[in-house]
Order: C-alpha cells, then sequence, then structure tokens
C-alpha cells in the first residue's frame, strides 16, 4: 500500500481576480510551470517612459510635430480601456508633460478610452485607469461604436470601409498609447490596435473579422502574413496617428517603452514579449491548468476565453484543460459579450456557426466558434464566480468547485498517472513544444 507520507505535494499560486486561488498536485504529475520569462532592468518605470518619450522611433519627438501643425487646438489621447492591463496612469503623467512644454493645456485634450465594442468605461473605473487627478482635470470619453459619430477616411486594399471617431479625426493632434502583448489572433495587442478596433465603428470591426479571421496566419504571436494586422495597420495609416507610445510589463511592472511611430514600437514591443512570454514545455500534457491573468484579464467570460484558447497548443487531443477565472462580470456587457452568449445558447456546431459567419460575420460569434472548436478537442471545465448553470447549461464546460476538485475530475477523465502543465499567466503566455 502506498505510503502517504511520502508523497510530494506541490502548491501552486493562480491568480484570480485579485486575489489567488491554489492548486496541489503531486510530483509525480507535474510536468512543468510555464511562466515568462525573467527580464530586469535597473531603471525605474518613469525613467524608462521619459526615455522613451525623449528617443522616438520613425518620428520626430512630440514637441517638434507639435510645433510643426498649423493647428494644435484640439489634441486627442487614446487609451485602453477597463478589459486591459496598460499602465495608463504611469504612462499619462510624463506624456502630459512632453505636451505642456509645447503649449498644450489642460482643457485642449480629450481621453479616448479606445472600448471597441465592448461597453464603455464607468467613471470609477476611469479615475483608476486615468489617476484620479487626471481624471478630475482632462475630458475623456469611451468609443461607442453603435453611435452615429463616426468619420469615413478610406478603404483598405482588403476593402475594409474606415469609420474613425470624429472625435480623433478632428483633432490635430492624434496620439495613441497603450501595451505590446500576445493577441489571439491579431498577433499582438498595442500599436494599431487602439485605432482598430479601439476607436473605429461597429461595420469597420465587422468587416475586420470577416475578411480575415478565418486566414491560418491569424494567430497569436505572429505579424508577418497575418492579414489582421496587416489590414489593422492600414486603418491605422488611413487614421492618421501622430504619435504612440506603449510598453511591455512583467509582473515588476513596466520593462521596455517605445515611442514614435506605432508600427515600429509594435514590432519592438512584439520582440521584447518574445523574449519574455513565449516558452515551451517539453511535451504536450495530458492536462493543463491555465489561470487568466488575474484581474483585469479575467473580469469576464469573453476575456478570460483567451487563455483557453493559447492553453489548447499544449494540450493532448482528448485530454483536459481547467480554466481558472473570475469571470465577476459574467460572460460580460458588451456587444459582443452578449453575442458570444445567445451563440452559445443558439447553435450546436461548430460547422452551424462557421457558415453564418461566412454569410454575417457578428463580432461574438467568432468566440463561440473558437469555443466550440476547443470543446471538440479537449474536456473543458472552467473554475469562476459564474453560475452552475450557466457554466454548464451555455458554455458546456464541466463546473469547477475549487482548481483541486476540478483537478481530481480532470484525472478521472485522463488517469492517476496523467501529466499536468500550469500556466498561471495564460492569456499573456504563448506556450508551445
Amino acid at each position: 500500500m502506498e505510503d502517504l507520507n511520502e508523497k510530494t505535494i506541490m502548491e501552486l499560486s493562480l491568480p484570480y481576480g485579485k486575489k489567488e486561488l491554489f492548486v496541489n498536485i503531486e510530483d509525480k504529475n507535474l510536468l512543468g510551470v510555464l511562466r515568462p520569462g525573467k527580464f530586469e532592468t535597473e531603471k525605474n518605470p518613469e525613467d524608462i517612459l521619459r526615455g522613451a518619450l525623449q528617443n522616438p522611433m520613425g518620428t520626430k519627438r512630440l514637441e517638434e510635430i507639435i510645433a510643426k501643425k498649423e493647428k494644435k487646438e484640439r489634441v486627442v489621447i487614446v487609451v485602453d480601456d477597463h478589459t486591459r492591463p496598460c499602465p495608463t496612469a504611469e504612462i499619462l503623467p510624463p506624456l502630459l508633460d512632453e505636451l505642456y512644454l509645447s503649449g498644450i493645456r489642460d482643457e485642449t485634450i480629450l481621453i479616448i478610452f479606445a472600448t471597441g465594442s465592448h461597453r464603455s468605461v464607468k467613471n470609477e473605473e476611469a479615475e483608476i485607469l486615468l489617476g484620479k487627478e487626471v481624471a478630475s482635470r482632462i475630458s475623456y470619453i469611451s468609443n461607442d461604436c453603435w453611435k452615429d459619430d463616426f468619420v469615413h477616411v478610406g478603404t483598405t486594399s482588403r476593402g475594409t470601409e474606415v469609420n474613425v471617431k470624429k472625435a480623433f479625426h478632428e483633432a490635430d493632434v492624434r496620439i495613441l498609447t497603450g501595451d505590446v502583448e500576445i493577441h489571439y489572433f491579431a498577433g499582438y495587442g498595442g500599436g494599431r490596435k487602439s485605432i482598430l478596433p479601439g476607436v473605429c465603428n461597429y461595420p469597420t470591426i465587422q468587416q475586420n473579422y470577416k475578411k480575415n479571421f478565418f486566414h491560418p496566419n491569424s494567430k497569436p504571436g505572429v505579424l508577418d502574413g497575418n492579414p489582421m494586422y496587416e489590414n489593422m495597420t492600414e486603418v491605422a495609416r488611413l487614421a492618421g496617428v501622430d504619435f504612440t507610445i506603449n510598453v511591455v510589463q512583467t509582473e515588476n511592472g513596466i520593462v521596455g517603452a517605445f515611442s514614435g511611430d506605432f508600427d515600429l514600437i509594435l514590432k519592438k514591443g512584439a520582440a521584447l514579449v518574445d523574449k519574455i512570454y513565449k516558452v515551451h514545455a517539453r511535451e504536450k500534457a495530458d492536462i493543463v491548468v491555465t489561470a487568466a491573468n488575474g484581474a483585469p484579464h479575467d473580469i469576464d467570460m469573453y476575456q478570460a476565453y483567451k487563455a483557453l484558447h493559447l492553453g489548447l497548443n499544449v494540450v493532448k487531443d482528448n485530454g483536459a484543460v481547467i480554466l481558472v477565472a473570475e469571470c465577476k462580470e459574467g460572460v460580460g456587457n458588451g456587444i459582443g459579450h452578449q453575442n458570444y452568449y445567445k451563440w452559445m445558447k443558439k447553435f450546436k456546431t461548430k460547422e452551424g456557426m462557421r457558415k453564418e459567419l461566412e454569410r454575417e460575420f457578428i463580432i461574438g460569434g467568432h468566440k463561440a466558434y473558437y469555443h466550440l472548436k476547443a470543446l471538440e478537442k479537449v474536456n473543458i471545465s472552467l473554475v469562476s464566480e459564474m453560475p452552475r448553470e450557466e457554466v454548464e447549461g451555455i458554455f458546456r464546460l464541466r463546473y469547477g468547485e475549487t482548481p483541486d476538485k476540478a483537478l481530481k475530475e480532470a484525472f478521472e477523465i485522463t488517469g492517476k498517472d496523467a501529466k499536468v502543465l500550469v500556466i498561471p499567466e495564460g492569456i499573456t503566455t504563448l506556450s508551445g513544444v
């Protein structure tokens, strides 16, 4: 009989909202823990940001750009919304200092939250995202992709009709901010993504998905040959961007910042992201336990799904994936989020979803399509705050009360000798074998 005292148990932490949960795995079953690589810098975030602003790539310094403008009465700064972890409150002070050096005043600045098809940012969220002081003295709005305040600025070579927020289009100086991280079909977030989907209307967002979504190169960690990236870049060029600052982060905060031309700095940021976040497993696992990075990434199922999607790279067919994500807002409150929910109720097969998406691309329907594809490959459990009836009835997932209970069920499916990989930062870790 096995001596229980001889077991070596590993207790591993998983981010969950603003707290953490734990999973306990026997050493003999643990294949590994996939984490981002270590990247340390001796510089503090403010010095990194100011250094980037003073040394732009592909453009002049912001002060010089503004000096050459005939008009400088309206300045717009596009920032990430509540579903992104971008440290906007850290980026804005040095960026605003650059604007003040050029004689720009607070009352001429408008901040636009790049919500794309997400819900608008709440005032209490804006105070956190921007910093309370900035939020109190500089005007801000959210992109609402369903309104009629958009301007047509052209058509891409792939046929996307480009309609951007009127307030952005009419500004004399247009600035983007954001962070670069792995994105599950656009390659990477950052750069042009602040424009599309950030400040575009629904038809523009929809057309971009419809024409490029099913291409095999529309995948994480890929820019060259990725039609999503290429089309979005065209859109941003048509929209007209004067200056961009993007950052790369680890759990220790900002480790890199790049400013200037939005595409050059995206590629520079992507190279640093690859260095930190591309990791390899020795082999595929029978079970993958992946967490959706905690807040704000796991705010809802729509966002948290991305961790599941990336985890599929390192799990065997017919294996099991356990997704740990708080999902305090359920599926989410945006239009796409609700479409995700509706499509999971409406369609039984991914073939039916694909046929409908090819007929008329519906934002959120694409997420449901990916979801059903994943369910065909592996058994999936979800540990979250979502009600059991939604997890099981709508999303067709196994309901996990805790990571340990979900893991016990996964072993029942895959066998007691199953090998387990754990990915605590599943949304930003691009894993492979």
